[in-house]
């Protein structure tokens, strides 16, 4: 189950939702610049570490979130995703009813900004066992920006890393992320690393293996 859900999805407030319920900057990016292509029919085939593989395919259908239009994408593995951008900046949305994480807008790149640039959301949850609200904290940095990366037999330009570090009030950290996109592409490669405290440590890598951008 915990393989499905995460390849399912791949975004640290899906893995957190899981879990509980069970060099040099360099100058801000431009206009031609897109680290999350969203045009009808694009097509990403993933893999992880357990051998699995699944397809996301963006549709032509929106919808309309807290102010802001979501692409709908398909995802031969499960659950729709809706991911969105505007003036640089990237989005993820859900509804994790499971944990009490409803109607959640994540903000998960941003591509004008310098490397060591970092920004921070909080988002309230429940746990199963647990009385009181809990709070996680997810931090995210700017590692690298404007690299060359290989993932399996593909080679990719002008990649932004992006470090997430994931905690939880009360507890501490619990691990997080590197995730890695490229300009023209989207996400190509992503480790995560994660231990909820009174569950087993969960690890796993999801690589790109396949693409077509429309």
């Amino acid at each position: 189950m915990i393989s499905r859900i995460i390849k399912i999805t791949s975004t640290p407030l899906f893995i957190l939702a899981l879990l509980v319920g069970c060099s040099k900057e360099k100058a801000p990016a431009t206009a031609s610049e897109d680290y999350s292509p969203l045009t009808a029919n694009s097509t990403w085939t993933y893999k992880t570490n357990s051998g699995s593989t699944f397809v996301i395919t963006a549709t032509n259908r929106d919808t309309v979130a807290k102010g802001k239009t979501y692409k709908v994408l398909l995802n031969s593995a499960g659950q729709n995703l809706y991911q969105s951008k505007a003036g640089g900046e990237y989005f993820r949305f859900g509804t994790f009813a499971d944990v009490g994480i409803n109607a959640v807008e994540e903000l998960y790149l941003k591509d004008n900004q310098p490397v060591n640039a970092t920004w921070l959301i909080s988002q309230a949850f429940s746990a199963p066992g647990i009385p009181i609200p809990l709070t996680a904290n997810l931090n995210y940095t700017i590692k690298e920006k404007g690299i060359n990366k290989t993932v399996g037999s593909k080679s990719f330009t002008n990649v932004i890393h992006i470090r997430l570090d994931l905690s939880i009030a009360g507890f501490g950290s619990i691990g997080g992320g590197d995730f890695y996109y490229a300009n023209g592409v989207g996400l190509i490669e992503n480790i995560i690393n994660v231990t909820v405290p009174g569950q087993a440590a969960f690890s796993q890598t999801q690589q790109i293996t396949d693409y077509s951008i429309k």
